[in-house]
């Protein structure tokens, strides 16, 4: 069980792109910041951190430390006696002893902040655009006691014992801090290009996930790549969160592309999402459709791509989704693509395992499960807008493809 909350926990985080560290030493105390001090400073180092971080925390309590970069980190130490039961369990992570969850902030940096932090750091102009961007990259996490609880709720569970829990700033206490004024900065600091670069990889991470209609690993990319937060380009909020809507809506739609789905299906989606971003009246409902268009988009490549299929057996499947009210036949989609029946079935039915009837018709159902869903319309109409002439043959495919009748499915959906 604490092998699993662990990882859930972690995995939550993450998911989120918040940076969980977990380790024994200082191997990794450098990335605690991302490097942020060493690529200021070139000189810096993090040993004294990392002494001072085994010197101060205790097994078993949380802290909470606000450094002097204003960035917010949870610690925790755990006791030997959860190390050891979840080592007992098979646990490779858990070895590690020191959890590290951060940096976040809890609101972006204000105007004052970064110009405070600036003048007592003694940053030239020129690095404002390096500094800015690591702010840029910090999470924004949960208000502070939704954010604390969940973390108590989680290592309490994996103690198993009572869980004490501390708040450190800064001011009180030089955990973070160090004489910046002893170091000389560099003149040419690549933080704002490795953000950067950060950035578009988490883009193109999430672009190959769509493409490919993985939709878990598609809202994981999505998640990391909005924690990279954007310099507003309007002073109106709303504004700017439908700019990044459809910025994301773009991406996606070539993303679905490149998965060769056909662009009257991509175009049809697209639209219906540039009209609920402008209708938007608040950046929360931007926010949920933000997840909304990745799961519609990777379902679209998962029900239309036609990736892996020959352009003989693509221009079929198309020509039926697109005209599946239609009469077709075999010999009329032959007679299409200027082949004879026989050498048309046999290529269709080796690359998609199904006859061209079984397409045809699995396409007409699948189009009246949405009218069955949406409309009131009887089940005489909704054959007929799907390519059936017969009703009856209608409800005897239905049954046979969807195991319950029309009328059954619509009364199930009704309960």
């Amino acid at each position: 069980m604490q092998v699993d909350l662990l990882e859930v926990m972690c995995g939550m985080f993450r998911a989120n792109g918040i940076q969980v560290i977990l380790h024994t030493g200082q191997q990794k105390s450098a990335v605690i910041d991302y490097g942020f001090r060493s690529k200021i400073f070139p000189d810096y180092t993090y040993a004294t951190l990392t002494q001072q971080i085994e010197r101060l925390i205790t097994p078993g309590t949380l802290y909470q430390f606000q450094d002097d970069l204003y960035l917010h980190y949870s610690i925790y130490c755990f006791s030997d006696k959860a190390v050891s039961q979840a080592g007992n369990q098979g646990c490779t992570n858990i070895q590690k002893q020191y959890l590290v969850i951060g940096p976040v902030l809890f609101q972006p940096i204000s105007t004052g902040q970064f110009r405070t932090l600036m003048e007592r750091l003694k940053l030239p102009q020129k690095l404002e655009s390096d500094v800015m961007e690591f702010f840029n990259r910090i999470p924004i996490a949960p208000p502070f006691d939704n954010w604390n609880n969940i973390l108590i709720y989680f290592l309490s569970q994996l103690n198993q014992d009572p869980l004490e829990y501390r708040f450190i700033a800064d001011n009180h206490l030089e955990l973070f801090q160090a004489s910046y004024t002893d170091y000389q900065f560099t003149s040419e600091s690549d933080v704002a290009l490795e953000t950067i670069e950060q950035r578009y990889f988490c883009e193109a991470e999430m672009i190959n996930a769509v493409s490919a209609g993985r939709l878990e690993q598609a809202i994981k990319a999505h998640n990391q790549f909005m924690q990279f937060k954007l310099l507003p380009r309007t002073p109106d909020s709303l504004r700017n969160q439908k700019n990044m809507s459809i910025v994301l809506n773009t991406l996606l739609r070539k993303a679905v592309q490149s998965g060769a789905v056909h662009p009257l299906h991509i175009d049809n989606l697209s639209r219906q999402f540039a009209i609920q971003i402008e209708s938007a009246s608040s950046c929360s409902q931007l926010n949920a459709l933000s997840s909304t268009m990745i799961r519609k988009y990777c379902m679209l490549v998962k029900n239309f791509s036609r990736k892996s299929y020959s352009s003989l057996v693509r221009t079929c499947m198309n020509y039926i989704d697109f005209h599946y009210t239609e009469d077709l036949s075999l010999t009329s989609l032959a007679e299409l693509c200027s082949l004879s029946s026989s050498y048309l079935s046999a290529s269709f039915r080796k690359e998609t395992g199904m006859t061209l009837t079984d397409y045809i018709n699995n396409t007409r159902i699948s189009q009246s499960l949405i009218l069955l869903n949406t409309t009131s319309l009887s089940i005489q109409e909704i054959a007929s807008r799907c390519g059936f002439a017969d009703s009856n043959y209608y409800t005897r495919t239905f049954k046979r493809l969807q195991g319950i009748s029309p009328k059954g499915y619509r009364e199930s959906i009704r309960r």
